[in-house]
């Protein structure tokens, strides 16, 4: 039995299913890897069935429709792959390499915008304006969208710290995690290990946890917000696009709560910029 196989039945649990569930089940055993880029007309013509099954079957399995499921699906089959294997799974030549990755860009972020929970980036922004401290931890190209959350975050007064790496100073720094402060753990196609495991000790220590991720995992399992994005590039490049629009809208929230004090602090920024001539007034 394939993982994704073995996922589906730790999703159904034992638990008892229509008849019409259970053959679009059936559809996604077989060949889940398979399916993803199928429509729930196809995956109700397999079936047999009709689409309002295949919608009621991804709701049984814990997800909004089959969007969703199906993104699930694809993300986990994406994760089980190398950076070689991933290169081969977008080898189909392109006229254009450059002109593929911008439109896989413009893919996943037309995915997102189209579900995305607006109240709960409104929920993220107000446990990071809330709390004492944030750390942000991310690895590689990953830590992208956590650099632009601490960077700009830091410039609207919030104490927001980036991790990129484990250390003995990170460990310091988690020590003095309280109830209340925040924490954000990135993670998309494979995530480090580390992550997870101070992630754990975040929420044992009473830190409110967020989680951007492309699919569900052991890490966004421990999350009180976790926000799933899709992540799939033209190439072995993961593309960080839809993850980047989550904390950009975070911050945009985050200068929205109070524009008084969001002014404040910017002029407060600039100012420290011209006194210490930092930027180039070109």
């Amino acid at each position: 039995m394939s993982e994704l196989a073995v996922w589906l039945e730790a999703l159904v649990g034992g638990r008892k299913t229509s008849q019409a569930t259970q053959r679009v089940l059936e559809v996604l055993r077989q060949d889940p890897g398979g399916t993803f880029d199928l429509s729930a007309q196809k995956i109700a013509d397999r079936a047999q069935v009709n689409v309002a099954s295949v919608v009621r079957a991804a709701q049984f399995l814990g997800f909004r429709g089959w969007p969703a499921l199906k993104h699930e699906i694809r993300h986990r089959y994406l994760a089980t792959l190398s950076t070689e294997q991933l290169l081969q799974e977008h080898g189909h030549p392109h006229d254009s390499p450059a002109q593929a990755s911008l439109e896989a860009d413009m893919a996943n972020l037309r995915a997102f915008a189209a579900q995305i929970d607006v109240p709960q980036i409104q929920r993220i922004a107000e446990a990071i304006a809330t709390a004492r401290r944030t750390f942000v931890m991310a690895t590689g190209s990953y830590a992208a969208p956590g650099t632009q959350l601490s960077h700009v975050g830091q410039y609207l007064g919030h104490d927001i710290e980036l991790h990129t790496a484990m250390s003995t100073g990170l460990v310091s720094r988690m020590r003095l995690l309280q109830p209340g402060d925040c924490v954000v753990s990135c993670a998309v196609w494979r995530s480090t290990t580390w992550i997870l495991e101070v992630t754990k000790l975040a929420r044992e220590r009473g830190a409110h946890i967020v989680v951007i991720a492309d699919r569900r995992t052991a890490l966004s399992d421990l999350s009180d917000e976790a926000v799933i994005v899709p992540s799939e590039g033209a190439s072995f490049v993961t593309s960080m696009t839809a993850a980047m629009s989550v904390t950009q809208a975070v911050i945009a929230e985050l200068a929205a709560r109070d524009t008084e004090a969001t002014v404040r602090n910017l002029r407060d920024i600039e100012g420290l910029w011209r006194v210490l001539d930092l930027v180039d007034p070109t």
